[in-house]
Protein backbone atom coordinates (compact mmCIF):
# COMPACT_ATOMS: atom_id res chain seq x y z
CA UNK A 1 0.00 0.00 0.00
CA UNK A 2 2.98 1.98 1.27
CA UNK A 3 4.39 1.68 -2.52
CA UNK A 4 1.29 2.54 -4.29
CA UNK A 5 1.01 6.16 -2.41
CA UNK A 6 4.14 6.79 -2.99
CA UNK A 7 4.25 5.88 -7.03
CA UNK A 8 0.88 8.37 -6.72
CA UNK A 9 2.65 11.13 -4.81
CA UNK A 10 5.52 11.32 -7.78
CA UNK A 11 2.78 11.08 -10.32
CA UNK A 12 1.79 14.62 -8.73
CA UNK A 13 4.92 15.78 -8.85
CA UNK A 14 4.65 15.49 -12.39
CA UNK A 15 1.22 16.88 -12.61
CA UNK A 16 3.04 20.34 -11.89
CA UNK A 17 5.18 19.91 -14.57
CA UNK A 18 9.07 19.54 -15.47
CA UNK A 19 10.18 19.55 -18.67
CA UNK A 20 13.44 18.71 -20.08
CA UNK A 21 14.45 19.46 -23.58
CA UNK A 22 12.56 17.58 -26.05
CA UNK A 23 9.23 15.77 -24.27
CA UNK A 24 9.79 13.26 -26.43
CA UNK A 25 13.55 12.16 -25.19
CA UNK A 26 12.36 12.43 -21.68
CA UNK A 27 9.43 10.37 -22.15
CA UNK A 28 11.85 8.09 -23.78
CA UNK A 29 12.28 5.22 -20.96
CA UNK A 30 10.00 4.59 -17.71
CA UNK A 31 11.05 2.21 -16.04
CA UNK A 32 8.17 -0.39 -16.44
CA UNK A 33 7.92 -2.37 -12.82
CA UNK A 34 6.90 1.30 -11.06
CA UNK A 35 4.85 2.80 -13.43
CA UNK A 36 2.42 -0.59 -13.71
CA UNK A 37 1.57 -0.39 -9.30
CA UNK A 38 -2.08 0.45 -9.37
CA UNK A 39 -2.64 3.90 -7.34
CA UNK A 40 -5.01 2.96 -4.43
CA UNK A 41 -8.13 4.64 -5.51
CA UNK A 42 -8.17 1.87 -7.85
CA UNK A 43 -8.05 3.73 -11.09
CA UNK A 44 -6.04 2.26 -14.32
CA UNK A 45 -1.90 1.94 -13.42
CA UNK A 46 -0.07 4.27 -16.26
CA UNK A 47 1.37 2.36 -18.60
CA UNK A 48 5.15 2.04 -20.12
CA UNK A 49 5.81 4.93 -22.16
CA UNK A 50 6.71 4.30 -25.76
CA UNK A 51 8.22 6.83 -28.20
CA UNK A 52 6.20 5.43 -30.99
CA UNK A 53 3.13 6.20 -29.20
CA UNK A 54 3.74 9.87 -27.93
CA UNK A 55 5.83 10.95 -31.25
CA UNK A 56 4.61 11.28 -35.04
CA UNK A 57 6.17 8.37 -36.82
CA UNK A 58 9.07 9.54 -39.07
CA UNK A 59 11.44 6.84 -41.41
CA UNK A 60 14.85 8.57 -39.81
CA UNK A 61 13.76 7.16 -36.53
CA UNK A 62 12.66 3.60 -37.87
CA UNK A 63 15.52 2.25 -35.42
CA UNK A 64 15.20 3.92 -32.35
CA UNK A 65 15.62 7.68 -30.97
CA UNK A 66 19.31 8.56 -29.78
CA UNK A 67 18.23 10.16 -26.28
CA UNK A 68 20.61 11.73 -24.11
CA UNK A 69 18.02 11.65 -21.35
CA UNK A 70 15.81 9.41 -19.65
CA UNK A 71 13.11 9.32 -16.68
CA UNK A 72 13.80 6.75 -13.52
CA UNK A 73 11.02 6.45 -11.23
CA UNK A 74 11.56 5.45 -7.75
CA UNK A 75 9.62 5.02 -4.46
CA UNK A 76 10.69 8.21 -2.93
CA UNK A 77 11.41 10.34 -6.18
CA UNK A 78 11.63 10.51 -9.98
CA UNK A 79 14.64 11.94 -12.08
CA UNK A 80 15.85 12.81 -15.27
CA UNK A 81 19.29 11.44 -16.19
CA UNK A 82 21.79 13.11 -18.27
CA UNK A 83 23.79 10.08 -20.05
CA UNK A 84 26.18 12.58 -21.24
CA UNK A 85 27.25 13.96 -18.23
CA UNK A 86 26.64 10.66 -15.95
CA UNK A 87 24.38 13.17 -13.53
CA UNK A 88 20.90 13.27 -13.10
CA UNK A 89 19.39 16.35 -14.86
CA UNK A 90 17.23 16.85 -12.08
CA UNK A 91 15.93 15.17 -9.38
CA UNK A 92 11.76 15.79 -8.37
CA UNK A 93 10.49 15.11 -4.88
CA UNK A 94 7.29 15.33 -3.14
CA UNK A 95 8.27 15.05 0.66
CA UNK A 96 5.80 15.50 3.53
CA UNK A 97 5.63 14.88 7.45
CA UNK A 98 4.57 11.49 7.09
CA UNK A 99 7.57 10.85 4.11
CA UNK A 100 9.61 12.03 7.48
CA UNK A 101 8.44 10.00 10.23
CA UNK A 102 11.16 7.29 10.86
CA UNK A 103 9.97 3.63 10.30
CA UNK A 104 11.59 1.48 13.17
CA UNK A 105 12.88 -0.64 10.14
CA UNK A 106 14.62 1.89 9.02
CA UNK A 107 18.26 2.42 9.00
CA UNK A 108 20.58 3.93 6.27
CA UNK A 109 23.59 1.87 7.77
CA UNK A 110 21.81 -1.08 5.95
CA UNK A 111 21.94 0.99 2.69
CA UNK A 112 25.32 1.39 0.41
CA UNK A 113 25.72 2.96 -2.64
CA UNK A 114 25.17 0.97 -5.94
CA UNK A 115 25.17 1.24 -9.90
CA UNK A 116 22.08 1.97 -11.12
CA UNK A 117 21.92 -1.44 -13.26
CA UNK A 118 18.57 0.14 -15.65
CA UNK A 119 21.18 2.33 -16.93
CA UNK A 120 23.29 1.01 -20.04
CA UNK A 121 26.87 -0.72 -19.15
CA UNK A 122 28.52 2.27 -21.11
CA UNK A 123 26.78 5.15 -19.23
CA UNK A 124 27.21 3.40 -15.92
CA UNK A 125 28.64 4.98 -12.95
CA UNK A 126 30.29 2.85 -10.50
CA UNK A 127 30.72 3.82 -6.30
CA UNK A 128 34.40 2.71 -6.81
CA UNK A 129 34.51 5.59 -9.49
CA UNK A 130 34.69 8.13 -6.98
CA UNK A 131 37.84 6.53 -5.16
CA UNK A 132 40.76 8.63 -4.83
CA UNK A 133 38.51 11.31 -7.01
CA UNK A 134 38.79 14.12 -4.12
CA UNK A 135 34.95 14.32 -4.41
CA UNK A 136 31.70 12.75 -2.43
CA UNK A 137 29.26 11.01 -3.91
CA UNK A 138 26.30 13.56 -3.10
CA UNK A 139 23.21 12.66 -2.94
CA UNK A 140 20.79 14.75 -5.04
CA UNK A 141 17.51 13.59 -3.55
CA UNK A 142 18.53 12.82 0.22
CA UNK A 143 18.16 9.82 1.95
CA UNK A 144 17.05 11.08 5.06
CA UNK A 145 13.81 12.41 3.13
CA UNK A 146 12.54 8.70 2.85
CA UNK A 147 12.81 7.80 6.32
CA UNK A 148 9.44 6.22 6.16
CA UNK A 149 10.68 3.10 4.19
CA UNK A 150 13.92 0.86 3.82
CA UNK A 151 13.43 0.82 0.12
CA UNK A 152 13.24 4.02 -0.50
CA UNK A 153 16.29 4.68 1.07
CA UNK A 154 17.94 2.08 -0.70
CA UNK A 155 17.11 3.76 -3.64
CA UNK A 156 18.30 7.16 -2.72
CA UNK A 157 21.70 5.63 -3.04
CA UNK A 158 21.54 4.28 -6.88
CA UNK A 159 24.52 6.35 -8.70
CA UNK A 160 22.13 7.81 -10.85
CA UNK A 161 20.86 9.91 -7.96
CA UNK A 162 24.14 10.98 -6.88
CA UNK A 163 26.40 13.89 -8.19
CA UNK A 164 30.17 15.16 -7.47
CA UNK A 165 30.28 17.02 -4.65
CA UNK A 166 33.24 19.11 -2.92
CA UNK A 167 32.64 17.12 0.82
CA UNK A 168 33.89 19.88 3.55
CA UNK A 169 32.24 22.76 4.14
CA UNK A 170 29.34 21.43 1.31
CA UNK A 171 27.65 18.41 0.77
CA UNK A 172 29.29 17.23 4.79
CA UNK A 173 28.45 21.19 6.02
CA UNK A 174 26.06 24.18 4.23
CA UNK A 175 24.22 21.57 1.43
CA UNK A 176 23.25 19.16 4.09
CA UNK A 177 21.80 22.04 6.31
CA UNK A 178 20.14 23.53 3.02
CA UNK A 179 18.31 20.15 2.73
CA UNK A 180 17.21 20.31 6.49
CA UNK A 181 15.69 23.73 5.35
CA UNK A 182 13.86 21.64 2.54
CA UNK A 183 12.19 19.15 5.10
CA UNK A 184 11.89 22.19 7.86
CA UNK A 185 9.17 23.13 4.22
CA UNK A 186 7.42 20.11 4.71
CA UNK A 187 6.70 20.31 8.18
CA UNK A 188 5.72 23.98 8.47
CA UNK A 189 3.65 23.75 5.14
CA UNK A 190 2.45 20.15 5.37
CA UNK A 191 4.36 18.90 1.94
CA UNK A 192 6.92 20.73 -0.35
CA UNK A 193 7.77 19.50 -4.20
CA UNK A 194 11.28 19.99 -4.81
CA UNK A 195 13.53 19.99 -7.68
CA UNK A 196 16.85 19.26 -7.46
CA UNK A 197 20.12 19.53 -10.24
CA UNK A 198 23.87 20.13 -11.77
CA UNK A 199 24.53 23.20 -13.17
CA UNK A 200 27.48 23.95 -15.52
CA UNK A 201 27.80 27.67 -15.19
CA UNK A 202 29.96 29.80 -17.49
CA UNK A 203 32.13 32.50 -16.07
CA UNK A 204 34.07 35.77 -17.29
CA UNK A 205 37.40 34.52 -18.97
CA UNK A 206 40.32 35.71 -17.48
CA UNK A 207 40.43 38.90 -20.40
CA UNK A 208 37.21 39.50 -19.17
CA UNK A 209 35.61 40.06 -22.65
CA UNK A 210 33.84 36.42 -22.99
CA UNK A 211 31.99 33.47 -20.80
CA UNK A 212 33.26 30.07 -21.02
CA UNK A 213 32.27 26.85 -19.22
CA UNK A 214 34.83 24.99 -17.47
CA UNK A 215 34.53 22.30 -15.21
CA UNK A 216 36.56 19.35 -14.05
CA UNK A 217 35.87 15.59 -14.42
CA UNK A 218 36.29 12.32 -12.65
CA UNK A 219 37.88 9.73 -14.49
CA UNK A 220 38.85 9.85 -17.80
CA UNK A 221 36.98 9.78 -21.42
CA UNK A 222 34.95 8.70 -22.84
CA UNK A 223 33.54 7.50 -19.08
CA UNK A 224 34.47 10.57 -17.42
CA UNK A 225 31.56 11.81 -14.80
CA UNK A 226 31.20 15.65 -15.11
CA UNK A 227 32.11 17.76 -11.95
CA UNK A 228 28.80 20.52 -11.51
CA UNK A 229 29.99 23.97 -11.03
CA UNK A 230 26.94 24.87 -9.18
CA UNK A 231 23.93 22.85 -7.96
CA UNK A 232 20.19 24.37 -7.59
CA UNK A 233 17.14 23.86 -6.00
CA UNK A 234 13.77 24.98 -6.86
CA UNK A 235 10.84 24.36 -4.35
CA UNK A 236 6.80 24.70 -4.21
CA UNK A 237 4.37 24.59 -1.34
CA UNK A 238 0.49 25.37 -1.20
CA UNK A 239 -0.36 27.83 1.61
CA UNK A 240 -3.77 26.92 3.29
CA UNK A 241 -4.94 30.07 2.16
CA UNK A 242 -8.11 31.32 -0.35
CA UNK A 243 -5.75 34.30 -1.19
CA UNK A 244 -4.70 34.70 -4.50
CA UNK A 245 -0.97 33.53 -3.32
CA UNK A 246 -2.15 29.82 -2.63
CA UNK A 247 1.29 28.73 -4.03
CA UNK A 248 4.94 29.77 -2.59
CA UNK A 249 7.65 28.89 -4.44
CA UNK A 250 11.71 29.97 -4.27
CA UNK A 251 14.84 28.91 -6.32
CA UNK A 252 18.17 28.69 -5.34
CA UNK A 253 21.61 28.47 -6.69
CA UNK A 254 24.90 26.92 -4.65
CA UNK A 255 28.08 26.85 -5.84
CA UNK A 256 29.86 23.37 -5.75
CA UNK A 257 32.48 24.77 -2.93
CA UNK A 258 33.13 25.32 0.60
CA UNK A 259 30.63 27.83 1.48
CA UNK A 260 31.36 29.23 5.31
CA UNK A 261 28.52 28.37 8.00
CA UNK A 262 27.40 32.00 8.41
CA UNK A 263 26.08 32.65 4.87
CA UNK A 264 22.85 34.00 4.70
CA UNK A 265 20.60 31.06 2.75
CA UNK A 266 19.21 34.72 0.46
CA UNK A 267 22.56 34.87 -1.35
CA UNK A 268 21.87 31.77 -2.93
CA UNK A 269 17.86 33.11 -3.96
CA UNK A 270 17.52 33.71 -7.94
CA UNK A 271 14.86 33.90 -10.15
CA UNK A 272 12.91 30.52 -11.48
CA UNK A 273 13.16 31.93 -14.81
CA UNK A 274 17.02 32.37 -14.34
CA UNK A 275 17.46 28.65 -13.57
CA UNK A 276 15.29 27.66 -16.05
CA UNK A 277 17.46 29.59 -18.73
CA UNK A 278 20.65 28.37 -17.75
CA UNK A 279 19.48 24.76 -16.92
CA UNK A 280 17.45 24.04 -20.19
CA UNK A 281 14.12 22.99 -17.75
CA UNK A 282 10.77 23.97 -17.04
CA UNK A 283 9.46 23.96 -13.47
CA UNK A 284 6.37 23.39 -12.43
CA UNK A 285 5.02 24.52 -16.37
CA UNK A 286 1.27 23.06 -15.39
CA UNK A 287 1.18 26.61 -12.56
CA UNK A 288 3.19 28.09 -14.02
CA UNK A 289 2.98 28.42 -18.38
CA UNK A 290 -0.80 27.21 -18.15
CA UNK A 291 -3.42 29.12 -20.37
CA UNK A 292 -4.81 32.27 -18.83
CA UNK A 293 -8.34 30.96 -17.14
CA UNK A 294 -6.11 28.25 -15.57
CA UNK A 295 -2.94 29.76 -14.36
CA UNK A 296 -2.68 30.48 -10.65
CA UNK A 297 -0.69 33.53 -8.65
CA UNK A 298 2.30 31.99 -7.17
CA UNK A 299 3.71 34.28 -4.30
CA UNK A 300 7.29 34.58 -2.98
CA UNK A 301 8.40 32.13 -0.42
CA UNK A 302 11.00 34.26 1.16
CA UNK A 303 8.36 36.65 1.84
CA UNK A 304 5.87 34.31 4.10
CA UNK A 305 8.52 32.82 5.91
CA UNK A 306 11.83 33.01 6.71
CA UNK A 307 14.71 31.44 4.27
CA UNK A 308 17.82 30.88 6.90
CA UNK A 309 19.21 28.19 7.83
CA UNK A 310 18.70 28.87 11.25
CA UNK A 311 15.18 27.02 10.94
CA UNK A 312 16.83 24.03 9.31
CA UNK A 313 18.58 23.69 12.80
CA UNK A 314 15.56 24.53 15.27
CA UNK A 315 14.20 21.41 13.07
CA UNK A 316 16.78 19.22 13.53
CA UNK A 317 17.27 20.03 17.14
CA UNK A 318 13.36 19.61 17.09
CA UNK A 319 13.28 16.10 16.20
CA UNK A 320 16.18 15.47 18.18
CA UNK A 321 14.08 15.91 21.19
CA UNK A 322 11.60 14.38 19.97
CA UNK A 323 13.34 11.08 19.50
CA UNK A 324 14.85 11.61 22.99
CA UNK A 325 11.15 12.10 24.26
CA UNK A 326 10.23 8.75 22.44
CA UNK A 327 13.19 6.47 23.79
CA UNK A 328 12.13 7.57 27.17
CA UNK A 329 8.57 7.38 26.67
CA UNK A 330 9.59 3.40 25.52
CA UNK A 331 11.61 2.32 28.57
Amino acid sequence: MRRAQSTKQLRLVFSFGVAVGSMGTLLALYEEDNLRRSPPDGSPSLPPQDTSSTLPPHEATRFGYPSTCNVKVRDGYVLGYNRRLRNAAWVAEYITPDSLKKADDVNRVKASFKADMSTPDLFRVSPADYLNSGYDRGHLAPARDMSSSQESVNASFLMTNISPQVGKGFNRGYWSRFEGFVRHLATHYGGVYVVTGPLFLPARTPQGDSYEVQYPVVGSPPTAIAVPTHFFKVVLVQKPSTHSNAYLAAGFVLPNQAIPDHTNLTTFVRPIEYIEGVSGLLFFDQLRYADTSRRVSIGQLCNDLSCALPAAVEYKTAIASKNSSNKEASK
